[in-house]
């Protein structure tokens, strides 16, 4: 008889560089199992699969024939899928930065010692630097980086299309510490992010990816960074912007109250806690 090879279905979101690496992981330990991968990106899925997602940005989700299976941590994905696993799980690489108190943060902002800066088509590749060396929940391995690179370039150059910038990332004595980019709302919707629906989708720029570099007090570097966000305003094409605000989560992914201290107001929900948040920016 010859050995029948089981397929499973993982659907990802090229906008995160991190979602990457782990799709990598994933195809060089089922190497040698019966068991193939059959990578969907999201904006490649049928209709009726686009299931609404709940602010997971970064998201891998895998199915086994039409079963969705839990993916964190991997090992309930082998336990699922009955793979053995011998060989160690590399653990998460954090830097070795130590990073800085509130007190440190607060200082290097008075002094200027930190620099906002647009993301371009120029700096776009330094920007994403953070998430493969400095991101908070550790750093995919090495053997990934070009991969997850080659991924977010592809949607990057449809924002170049549309717009001269993507938000803008911070950097202190040459690391990126913390970033907000900012895109077209329909590419953030094509790649799976939530973002809001009414109006014209033509107007509207969302956030995306809102992070903050490892060691670095979060609280405080999502503020300014929504508040340098306003210096580049007149470089924006388009008249709104909107994020996606949720409640009772004062530093995850997308905070409500950094969206009412900076003047956006609400304009749908989307869900009990999750809030669609936007301002006009005067053009």
């Amino acid at each position: 008889g010859k050995d029948i090879m089981r397929q499973i279905d993982v659907v990802y979101s090229p906008m995160c560089e991190a979602t990457a690496a782990m799709v990598e992981k994933l195809r060089i330990w089922l190497e040698g199992t019966d068991i193939q991968i059959n990578l969907i990106p999201y904006h490649q899925l049928p209709s009726d699969k686009k299931n609404l997602r709940k602010c997971e940005n970064c998201f891998i989700d895998v199915y086994d024939r039409g079963r969705k299976i839990d993916t964190v941590p991997l090992q309930q994905l082998y336990a699922a899928l009955q793979i053995e696993r011998n060989a160690e799980d590399e653990e998460p690489v954090f830097s070795k930065w130590n990073g800085l108190t509130e007190e440190q943060f607060k200082n290097c902002l008075h002094k200027d010692e930190i620099s906002f800066i647009p993301i371009t088509k120029h700096n776009y590749l330094r920007e994403m630097s953070m998430c493969l060396t400095n991101y908070p929940f550790g750093n995919p391995s090495e053997q990934y980086h070009q991969s997850c690179i080659s991924l977010k370039s592809k949607v990057f150059s449809e924002v170049w299309q549309k717009e001269d910038i993507a938000g803008i990332f911070a950097v202190l004595d040459d690391r990126v510490i913390g970033l907000l980019e900012v895109m077209p709302r329909e590419i953030l919707q094509k790649y799976g992010y939530m973002t809001g629906t009414a109006g014209n989708s033509d107007s509207y720029l969302t956030i995306g990816c809102y992070e903050v570099g490892y060691g670095v007090p979060r609280v405080e570097m999502l503020d300014a960074l929504m508040e340098n966000l306003e210096k580049v305003y007149p470089l924006f094409h388009r008249k709104y912007l909107e994020g996606i605000g949720i409640y009772e989560w004062r530093d995850g992914f997308n905070p409500y109250w950094v969206y009412e201290k900076h003047g956006y107001s609400r304009t749908e929900k989307l869900a009990d806690n999750i809030i669609v948040m936007s301002k006009k920016l005067c053009k």
